[in-house]
């Protein structure tokens, strides 16, 4: 029984290594960023960089970097969007949520408006690099 349990524990790791070597993240090319709105790609910051995944799809160079600084860059929209539909604070798990409401976002204030829809932006291409 010992070595049944063993065995499938080791083809369960096996396999979860395999799905986290993602190649839809790797950057195989340069992407023209002039085809893409956000205002996150006009500020020459090099965590936001833009390569080509092997589809042909526009990605984050290093999808670490890019989410931390988006973060750092959009810290009301992410407040105001997390407080307005009563969600958990942004991470790697729930980003899906805030791209789905970022441009939603229902205040007064034009510039945390304009964070909500940059954040979802930001995640539709943040996304390329794992579907």
């Amino acid at each position: 029984m010992k070595k049944y349990f063993i065995m499938i524990l080791t083809i369960c790791m096996i396999l979860m290594l395999t799905a986290c070597g993602n190649s839809k993240s790797e950057v195989v090319g340069e992407y023209d960023i002039s085809k893409l709105g956000g205002d996150f790609l006009k500020s020459g910051n090099e965590a936001y960089a833009i390569g080509t995944n092997k589809d042909g799809m526009p990605i984050f160079k290093d999808t670490d970097k890019a989410f931390n600084q988006a973060i750092i860059d959009y810290t009301e929209g992410f407040t105001a969007i997390e407080e307005e539909y009563d969600l958990k604070p942004i991470s790697k798990k729930n980003w899906e949520e805030y791209k789905t409401y970022g441009w939603q976002l229902n205040t007064d204030n034009e510039d945390v408006r304009k964070q909500g829809s940059q954040i979802t932006q930001f995640f539709d291409i943040y996304e390329n690099s794992f579907k």
